[in-house]
């Protein structure tokens, strides 16, 4: 699975499709983190909502880089499409791992006075923004869906819904009492479970879908 998600980070940083997602997310941190005497934990709610969003966007790019014919052989170097679509979020968990120790280390370094807690919380709250996008790429991605206007269709009303419905106890709940001030540990947790229970699943039914297509 390491030398699949090696390969998979090689065709991502070639095909450059990370580029647009990673400048805007980049770009969005440098507005949001501008000011060192701002409070930390909306912004990490509004960055957190950020990185769901390049999850789901370095998830679909990547997926969609290759080509029927190309999937099938990297299927068959693989040995199993367990492997490959490990590979793929273990590549992208990767370059989310990265965001978000550059997300976190630069408020850090701009506040210089943030707790430990508070460095947690926003570390968690990212990689559980992250897992969740990825969990949200898998199915919108070109192995369950072909054309890219339906792609785009799918991935985009689903963040939507998932990041500002109410009703959808994902990260809506997290995001709010981060920006709103209130409580958030127990949000926090829920996030994490959630997020991690999602791209299981997610995982597990696209591979499923795809073995039953072959």
């Amino acid at each position: 699975m390491l030398a699949v998600s090696r390969y998979y980070l090689a065709l991502l940083g070639h095909s450059q499709r990370y580029l647009p997602a990673v400048l805007a997310y980049l770009a969005l941190c440098a507005i949001l983190y501008a000011d060192p005497n701002s409070p930390v934990l909306p912004l990490f709610g509004v960055s957190g909502g950020g990185l769901l969003v390049v999850g789901c966007w370095l998830t679909v790019a990547l997926l969609d880089i290759e080509d029927p014919v190309q999937r099938l052989i990297t299927l068959s170097h693989a040995g199993s499409r367990r492997s490959t679509i490990g590979g793929a979020v273990l590549a992208v968990s990767g370059c989310a791992l990265v965001l978000t120790v550059l997300t976190v280390g630069w408020s850090v370094l701009r506040t210089g006075h943030l707790s430990w807690p508070l460095v947690g919380a926003g570390l968690l709250t990212h990689l559980s923004c992250a897992v969740l996008g990825i969990a949200i790429g898998l199915p919108c991605s070109r192995l369950l869906i072909a054309r890219i206007g339906w792609t785009v269709l799918a991935a985009v009303l689903t963040l939507g819904v998932v990041l500002l419905g109410k009703w959808v106890p994902l990260v809506h709940p997290l995001l709010q009492a981060l920006m709103s001030g209130n409580d958030y540990a127990g949000p926090l947790a829920l996030a994490a479970a959630t997020a991690l229970t999602g791209l299981a699943l997610s995982a597990g039914v696209v591979g499923y879908v795809c073995a039953r297509r072959a």
